[in-house]
């Protein structure tokens, strides 16, 4: 899919800016730069979800690797500590290419060696592969692990706990450095020796995490080394794993074909759009509760409620993986209490956190793509519709907390000390958008809810149905006059007892672009036209306009100072799906628009960063030109709505 030149990979400043994830299916990944430097904290060969102890661990963070020829050796590690980069191995880097898996290629006088990862599907175990394309030489290769084994947010240093003992396996070894965690088991393919050597390795450096505002300095734990021939047409694999190694020739040959059938059923007319379907499917995990869920993004999110009903459709139900959607739907049905869907699935314990009142509303819309795309009514009315009904049920009844309907059909939500929508953030201990009270996408989500529910409900349901009808009826009858803001020709934000939160912010654009709308032709226009005065990129829509004295469109410092811009101005991919679904909507000219939108939205639809994860979208980007990537590099919503909105763009 892509390649990088040696001018890109020598350069350090350019190199370290470039990253690549390789997953596994549980929420478990591989992930570094791409001279495998890692800047991040959250780097490592072999990151595991674990299911006891529950969570992500960084068990391998580095293979520092060297080739032994003509009695001199080549080390091609490249690792940042104060003040130097050691060793430098990125001068023997040729290209670094990223296809079904990431691999990198060494240039060594007359030998080319090439080192890709390959995380397996379904476990936590990690293939390296080191081949030799080109030489006539047989080298030694000399492989040492290092270890951390430690939680993903955390840093090791030195410690006195540490066992610092491995143990023989069948061409390999066995450590388990910590009481509580599980072994890892290390080996090669070929036949290798082992050499015992325990030693740590001081202060290396991840410049991200300094640039973040946070420790960045680490130690690592090495046991020794493998050792092993490198002949061209003989690969040799290096495995890490927390289970005992099988035949790793025969595994890593099962898991490239399985990744060749995904991306066959991938097929697009459009070679970027088919990647693009294809590495959205990193998203889609089995949990360690055998849960099909979807992790929100890498490398720090975990399982979000509202970022799974937004993602889905993006990630299955148009990129060809239905069966798996509707598991995702059927197991977050089961989840549902005071009708609301759990906004957090905690990975480190058994946690569900309902504190969001849009998850609920979202699968609403996550069902209605479903059936869109063709799905069974019948597993709708078997397996959801019961949810659903609750959902709505309960807040007619007025049993959600915090949450209730005004006389004129409002949904009111949350209070000062809450942030229940998606523009949550809070910094120096206080939310950054406060947005209690009736918010604009809340209303228009609740209202299609309500419109759908009508078109599912069965006749035992007459009651609730009819009080559903009642209540969309009103809403709508009251929904324009509430919200419009007669000074800037488009929908505030928030109403509440006090009046109109005036801010021009992409929250009204859902009046427009879900199913089921409460707004006329002319007021649509409207909207549209401001949307794309103030908010509209070419990588998604702003978080609040330019013009607003709040606006904030740079994301650096620390924790408190991201979180205070990451709502007031930072652009955001997934925007950019219901932004085009809108446009289209009230477009006179949709040949006209698709066009529009196809040219205008390609940097996001049929492109990945130059920087940053370069096969994902990422979570945001900067306010202002040149809109750098920031936030997770690789974002579920930023890639689930780039494949929608691929697939409208080709609907008559």
């Amino acid at each position: 899919m892509l390649h990088i030149s040696r001018d890109d990979c020598v350069n350090t400043e350019t190199a370290t800016r470039k990253e690549w994830i390789d997953v596994n299916g549980l929420g478990g990944y591989a992930s570094s730069t791409i001279i495998n430097c890692h800047t991040r904290k959250y780097h490592g060969l072999l990151v595991a979800a674990l299911k006891e102890p529950k969570g992500r661990y960084v068990l391998l963070s580095k293979l520092e690797t060297s080739v032994l020829a003509n009695d001199r050796e080549f080390l091609l590690s490249s690792n940042k500590y104060p003040g130097v980069y050691h060793p430098t191995g990125h001068q023997f880097v040729d290209s670094f290419d990223q296809g079904l898996y990431p691999s990198t290629t060494y240039r060594i006088g007359d030998a080319l060696i090439r080192k890709s990862f390959l995380m397996v599907h379904g476990k936590n175990t990690v293939l390296v592969c080191f081949e030799l394309l080109e030489g006539k030489v047989k080298p030694a290769l000399r492989l040492r692990p290092l270890l951390p084994f430690r939680d993903i947010h955390t840093l090791t240093r030195e410690n006195m706990f540490l066992r610092p003992k491995s143990y023989p396996e069948k061409n390999g070894r066995k450590i388990q450095p910590y009481e509580g965690m599980p072994p890892l088991y290390m080996g090669t393919n070929r036949t290798s020796e082992f050499f015992p050597g325990p030693k740590w390795v001081y202060n290396i450096e991840y410049l991200m995490e300094r640039a973040r505002g946070f420790d960045y300095q680490e130690d690592l734990f090495c046991p020794g080394m493998f050792e092993t021939t490198l002949e061209k047409g003989k690969p040799v694999i290096f495995a890490a794993s927390v289970e005992p190694l099988g035949n790793l020739e025969r595994l890593r040959k099962k898991e490239i074909a399985r990744r060749e059938a995904e991306f066959e059923a991938c097929k697009d007319r459009s070679k970027p759009v088919q990647w693009l379907k294809y590495f959205s499917g990193q998203f889609l995990i089995r949990n360690s509760s055998g849960f099909a869920s979807v992790i929100a993004g890498y490398h720090w999110f975990g399982e979000w409620g509202r970022d799974t009903m937004i993602s889905l459709p993006g990630l299955t139900f148009h990129a060809g993986r239905r069966e798996f959607g509707e598991e995702v739907l059927a197991a977050y049905a089961g989840l549902t209490r005071d009708g609301l869907l759990p906004n957090y699935l905690d990975q480190n314990s058994d946690h569900l956190a309902y504190n969001s009142v849009d998850a609920s509303l979202w699968f609403f819309w996550a069902v209605q793509e479903y059936l869109k795309a063709r799905g069974s009514r019948k597993f709708v009315m078997d397996k959801v519709y019961p949810a659903l009904r609750d959902i709505v049920a309960a807040h007619l009844d007025g049993r959600v907390p915090l949450c209730g309907l005004d006389q004129d059909g409002l949904l009111f939500a949350g209070n000062e000390y809450t942030q229940l929508t998606w523009m949550d953030a809070q910094a120096y201990g206080r939310p950054v958008t406060p947005r209690h009270g009736a918010a604009v996408e809340i209303n228009a989500l609740w209202y299609n809810a309500l419109r759908f529910f009508l078109e599912l409900a069965e006749s035992e349901d007459d009651v609730l149905a009819a009080r559903a009808l009642e209540a969309a009826d009103r809403l709508q009858a009251h929904f324009t006059a509430r919200f419009w803001n007669d000074r800037d020709n488009c929908l505030s934000d928030v109403v509440d007892e006090h009046g109109q939160d005036r801010s021009i912010r992409p929250n009204q654009i859902f009046a427009l672009s879900l199913p089921h709308t409460m707004l006329d032709f002319h007021h649509m226009r409207a909207v549209i036209g401001v949307v794309q005065a103030h908010l509209l990129t070419p990588y998604g829509l702003r978080t609040l306009s330019p013009r607003d004295p709040a606006y904030s469109p740079y994301y650096e410092g620390d924790a408190d100072a991201r979180d205070s811009a990451y709502h007031q101005g930072m652009v955001w991919p997934w925007l950019a799906g219901h932004f085009g679904q809108a446009l289209l909507r009230q477009a006179e000219d949709r040949t006209g628009a698709k066009a529009f939108l196809r040219k205008y939205f390609k940097p996001i639809l049929r492109e990945f960063p130059e920087d940053f994860c370069i096969s994902a979208v990422p979570e945001l980007y900067t306010g202002n030109p040149p809109h750098a990537p920031k936030g997770a590099v690789a974002q579920a919503w930023s890639m689930a709505e780039a494949v929608r909105l691929n697939k409208l763009l080709k609907e008559k």
